[in-house]
């Protein structure tokens, strides 16, 4: 017990005490409005009291983002006293709306938070890294957004960021024709140098086709009459879910296969400028109906103008196509045509279409 105390005392003499007054804050928030982020750092602070019988000291603060300075005194806060407490927001490469915290300790331990916020305006080198799609008073951060491979059945979930760039409040829409992406938005009503934030739902499961897919979306920036409007593309690429069938099942599904694969038109002339035809087999090498969702080609010269819908097990049909080779480039080219159908081994086939345009 004796050596115990012994101890206390030992450590009391080697960590010095730090004075603990009682202290008030008069404001433990800060706004700074909208400001410029031209202008640069702009500083705030807020006061507090001592209102005990004993000198306080302010012993550390620590603010939630590098982006926040702070200043205070270092000497002791005697009894009765007011000081300030500053901090200073740099806004640079910072537009929009902001709101940010600070840990300040008194003494030993007490802590007090205090929060500042504000809105940047930002300056045009920042606002077109941040938000370089130009959309009138709106400004959107991009312009197209890739789901990439999606499974029939789920759902993808994306957001877009719009910032006003005007002194005015703005109140913007859009207009999506689609069933299967819905649009929302953070705020109807978007102040100057504000953030909204733009949440686009897509629910595969309103899709008919499979395959690459784009849905068209116009943001219309305001509400004001002749306002600038702004198509945002969505993009997928839509896959039938097997996930589902049992080994048995997977075993007597029908079996896709293209003949041939690589259909080779040789040396065109441009001066022909007629389309030319080409055709090729589906075959079904599996037991069950093997149905074709989707036959297309990602290029525009081509057109498909005969296609199967359902092919029995073991036999074959004949798809058609037309290649319009006016808009193609000088010199060898090489398009492909995707089969989509109900095969889970090969729920994708390609074909490709070769030659020469002289």
């Amino acid at each position: 017990m004796r050596r115990t105390v012994l101890l206390s005392m030992l450590l009391a003499l080697l960590v010095p005490a730090v004075a603990r007054g009682e202290i008030v804050w008069l404001e433990k928030e800060y706004d700074f409005g909208l400001m410029k982020e031209e202008a640069g750092p702009k500083t705030g602070s807020v006061r507090l009291v001592n209102t005990g019988p004993e000198e306080a000291v302010i012993t550390g603060a620590r603010p939630s983002c590098g982006c926040t300075g702070v200043a205070y005194p270092d000497d002791p806060i005697a009894p009765g006293d007011t000081v300030k407490f500053s901090f200073t927001y740099n806004p640079l490469g910072r537009p929009g709306r902001f709101e940010k915290s600070i840990r300040v300790y008194i003494g030993d331990f007490d802590m007090a938070t205090i929060r500042i916020r504000g809105n940047v305006l930002g300056t045009p080198e920042s606002l077109s890294t941040l938000y370089p799609v130009e959309a009138g008073p709106l400004r959107l951060s991009e312009k197209r957004m890739a789901a990439g491979e999606v499974t029939y059945g789920k759902t993808r979930h994306f957001f877009l960021n719009g910032y006003n760039q005007t002194a005015d409040t703005i109140r913007p829409s859009w207009v999506s024709d689609d069933p299967s992406l819905s649009v929302s938005s953070s705020s109807e009503a978007v102040g100057p140098g504000d953030i909204v934030t733009l949440s686009f739902y897509f629910n595969s499961r309103q899709r008919t086709e499979m395959g690459p897919l784009e849905i068209p979306v116009r943001i219309i920036s305001d509400s004001k009459p002749g306002a600038p409007e702004t198509e945002v593309l969505f993009t997928a690429d839509l896959h039938p879910d097997f996930s589902s069938m049992t080994p048995e099942e997977v075993n007597d599904a029908p079996r896709c296969y293209a003949a041939p694969d690589r259909i080779d038109l040789g040396t065109l002339v441009s001066s022909a400028g007629k389309p030319v035809g080409f055709r090729f087999a589906i075959r079904n090498e599996g037991k069950a109906e093997m149905r074709i969702n989707r036959i297309f080609s990602r290029s525009e010269a081509i057109k498909i103008t005969r296609r199967p819908t359902v092919i029995k097990g073991g036999k074959s049909a004949e798809t058609e196509g037309l290649l319009d080779f006016s808009s193609l480039p000088q010199g060898a080219f090489n398009l492909k045509i995707e089969i989509i159908c109900n095969d889970p081994l090969h729920p994708a086939r390609t074909v490709s279409v070769v030659g020469i345009k002289e």
